[in-house]
């Protein structure tokens, strides 16, 4: 039930769906103008969160000024180069048409610029998705949710975080490797790591898909490509004082908010019993995370061996980024983002509300947690209420997970029944012709 991509309750007329596949287009255009100018109305009101005005920008400045940005405070600044390099080029190009005369200032011209990264996105997975379907209401659905929901379009503005530069290129990434462009896709999939780490595991992954495809001669270019954009943009920096200590240090080291595993266990020994008491160190949750993740991702590679060619490259793609998600130490909304863009891109809608209700769920929750005097809850508060989100998170991934294994066994047993049918009729050069790939 799960593998059809429409809920079931709507089913709209031919007619209709002949007027809204005419006006699908222009239908998109105005939720683009609605939300650039919606967040334009917004931006002012706020001055883009701690982490853009006290990390993000301070960080970009000091590179514009030829300095090392991992000098000084190298937990403000736990990202690669690339990110910050993004960043510079945004505000010097800003500083062309007006030069900034405030930190403000700048924080409204990146959020500015981030509105139509987000933009792009969203016209990514509505032209991806309006090809994948026949039905016009899906990319629609699919666009329409990242341009308006909440946590993907409101949020950002107040509490805003340079991943959202890096979405584009994972998107794209995604539309050239559905397209069989798999040096480019896999490039840009690699320069989408280097900006932000998180579809680190998802690059073997894709590359291994290629492999089981087209063959290894195929993918040697992608595989070189890919590593030396890996190199210059991961490994290269490790020769810059501070970086090691910003960028490892950082995730291996902090706790951060209640959304860690550090916050989950000593919770957890809350209602245990005495004999069952965690004593919870920072290294006990980077051991379990690193196992965690480890177990996660050999069974996510297995599968992804073995039925390739039942899976397609979002799919692929979506499997590395929650074997690095779910059992991630820390976990943030814009963290989580990374994995539903590929959410959305599938077209599935029964899969993608339940899984997007979660992140709204969990946005809120967090929201609620940091201003309890906006909570329709007055008990919630910054402990309990954010180790509630981030388990929310946790559970996201794994709902996520479980639709595309489910999917891919549901395009298994429907090749399976094909093959067996022509085979009774025609002989057994049948299975040779149905060409797997229809199914993805």
């Amino acid at each position: 039930m799960f593998s059809q991509g429409f809920l079931g309750i709507i089913k709209p007329s031919a007619r209709f769906k002949q007027y809204l596949s005419q006006f699908s287009p222009l239908i998109f255009t105005g939720l683009v103008l609605f939300m650039i100018m919606h967040g334009l109305a917004l931006i002012p009101l706020s001055n883009g969160g701690s982490d853009l005005i006290d990390a993000d920008i301070p960080k970009s400045l000091m590179l514009l000024h030829g300095l090392n940005p991992y000098s000084v405070e190298p937990w403000a600044s736990p990202y690669p180069p690339l990110l910050l390099l993004v960043d510079s080029a945004i505000i010097r190009m800003a500083g062309l048409f007006d030069p900034p005369s405030s930190v403000n200032l700048i924080s409204q011209s990146l959020r500015i610029a981030g509105l139509f990264a987000s933009a792009a996105v969203a016209t990514l997975i509505y032209s991806y998705v309006r090809k994948t379907t026949s039905n016009p209401i899906t990319p629609l659905v699919s666009a329409g949710l990242f341009l308006t929901l909440p946590a993907l379009s409101i949020s950002p503005l107040y509490f805003f975080h340079s991943d959202t530069f890096g979405y584009p290129i994972l998107a794209l990434s995604l539309v050239l490797l559905a397209d069989r462009k798999f040096l480019i896709g896999t490039s840009l999939l690699a320069t989408a790591t280097i900006f932000k780490i998180h579809p680190i595991l998802a690059l073997p992954l894709i590359l291994v898909w290629v492999l089981r495809r087209k063959g290894r001669r195929a993918t040697i270019p992608s595989i070189v490509a890919s590593s030396t954009i890996v190199g210059l943009g991961l490994a290269l920096p490790l020769v810059i004082p501070g970086y090691a200590r910003s960028v490892l240090g950082f995730n291996l080291a902090d706790n951060g908010s209640g959304t860690t595993l550090y916050t989950l266990f000593g919770l957890a020994n809350n209602v245990l019993p005495a004999q069952l008491q965690l004593t919870v160190t920072t290294a006990l949750t980077d051991q379990i995370w690193l196992v965690g993740t480890f177990a996660l991702y050999t069974v996510i590679a297995a599968t992804v061996w073995a039925k390739a060619r039942t899976l397609g490259p979002v799919d692929v793609v979506l499997l590395g980024l929650l074997a690095w998600l779910v059992p991630l130490k820390i976990e943030y909304t814009h963290y989580v983002v990374w994995a539903i863009i590929p959410v959305l891109m599938r077209g599935r809608l029964r899969q993608t509300i339940p899984v997007l209700a979660l992140l709204q769920a969990a946005d809120t929750l967090s929201y609620w947690s940091w201003w309890p005097n906006t909570s329709p809850f007055p008990g919630i508060d910054a402990v309990y209420g954010l180790a509630a989100a981030g388990l929310l998170y946790r559970i996201l991934g794994l709902v996520a997970l479980g639709f595309v294994l489910y999917s891919a066994r549901f395009k298994i047993a429907t090749h399976s029944t094909l093959t067996s049918r022509s085979q009774s009729s025609i002989g057994d050069l049948a299975k040779e012709e149905i060409p797997l790939t229809v199914l993805n």
